[in-house]
């Protein structure tokens, strides 16, 4: 008699891999992006981390992210928001550096995969929306280095730049008004 599903999953996914706290969910959601890209079971992936709303557990604190974000300045909250934000970078840091170690025809899954992580926030304590932290990784992109814009520009300005390098003939996309022109082959 075969068994289910989900019995299969839980014996093939052993005790070290449960789900048990919100660094090893975020761990778990980028190796099943990685994992995805690599079969090619899919070729757009949106990952949210905004349902982390409770408190949330990574290693050196325990507390909400949505909660410490509004730290109002203070150090000793923007201490514990900076684990919860190095930890979330450290996993992406490792997916980033596992899709580069796999060898594809023309280079590897990075070089063939864009993928961009970024925050809806400048400075989430305020709610403000500019001056947004966004990484733009692999792609086959030339990432000689950080790219602050002194003007304002809308993000959709970078979407519509990636759309365009992916052969997309738009001439806007959301509140665009123009491609940046920062992404170089």
């Amino acid at each position: 008699k075969q068994k289910p599903a989900y019995e299969i999953l839980s014996g093939l996914v052993g005790s070290e891999m449960c789900i048990r706290d919100s660094s090893s969910k975020i761990s778990n959601l980028f190796e099943l992006a990685k994992l995805a890209f690599q079969t090619d079971s899919t070729r757009v992936i949106t990952l949210s981390l905004d349902w982390i709303y409770g408190a949330i557990k990574v290693p050196g604190v325990t507390g909400g992210w949505h909660t410490l974000s509004h730290h109002g300045g203070k150090l000793d909250v923007i201490n514990k928001l900076s684990h919860i934000e190095i930890d979330t970078l450290k996993h992406f840091n490792k997916f980033l550096f596992e899709m580069d170690q796999i060898k594809e025809d023309k280079g590897t899954l990075l070089d063939n995969t864009t993928v961009v992580m970024g925050s809806n926030f400048g400075d989430s304590s305020n709610h403000t929306c500019n001056n947004l932290p966004i990484i733009v990784a692999g792609g086959g992109y030339k990432h000689e280095a950080h790219a602050f814009l002194e003007e304002q520009n809308p993000l959709c300005n970078l979407y519509l730049e990636l759309l365009h390098k992916h052969d997309f003939d738009i001439g806007s996309f959301g509140s665009s008004d123009k491609d940046l022109g920062l992404l170089k082959s």
